[in-house]
């Protein structure tokens, strides 16, 4: 019975150590259909503009002709488009404070606006996304949508 007892606690690590409960936020090559794109975010500029590589955007969803458009995040997690609904957003001393819930995850995104290259904005700053089980960090870049 004794060597029964040093198995379940390594039963029970791997068990939870395999178990899918991490966010898999994926890159993708190409702006939501749903979506009217505001802005773009990645790793850093480079991997958006050369490598057209997106990890969150922002922009507004329009649902109706009733009513306003939804202000919205999208992400991709395990293959599937998460569109999230603006909560609230702030700024102060520059810093732009946004948070998106929907679907069971909380996304904060934070980020300074400074100018780039030929005068255009770009977006510096992180986002954090959660659920239930599991939370996950980006450090990113950002810049408005060219359509």
């Amino acid at each position: 019975m004794t060597k029964f007892k040093f198995l379940i606690p390594i039963f029970y690590i791997f068990s939870f150590s395999c178990s899918d409960s991490n966010l898999n936020v994926q890159i993708v090559r190409h702006s939501s259909e749903l979506l009217t794109c505001d802005k773009i975010f990645a790793d850093n500029l480079k991997a958006i503009e050369e490598r057209n590589e997106i990890l969150l955007q922002t922009g507004a969803i329009d649902t109706t002709d009733e009513q306003q458009p939804i202000k919205s995040a999208i992400v991709t997690i395990n293959k599937i488009e998460i569109a999230l609904t603006l909560q609230n957003s702030t700024t102060t001393n520059s810093e732009t404070i946004e948070t998106y819930k929907g679907h069971g995850y909380d996304l904060t995104l934070i980020f300074k606006t400074t100018i780039g290259q030929y005068n255009k904005l770009v977006y510096i700053g992180k986002f954090t996304i959660k659920n239930s089980t599991s939370k996950r960090e980006f450090e990113i870049e950002g810049k408005n949508c060219v359509l």
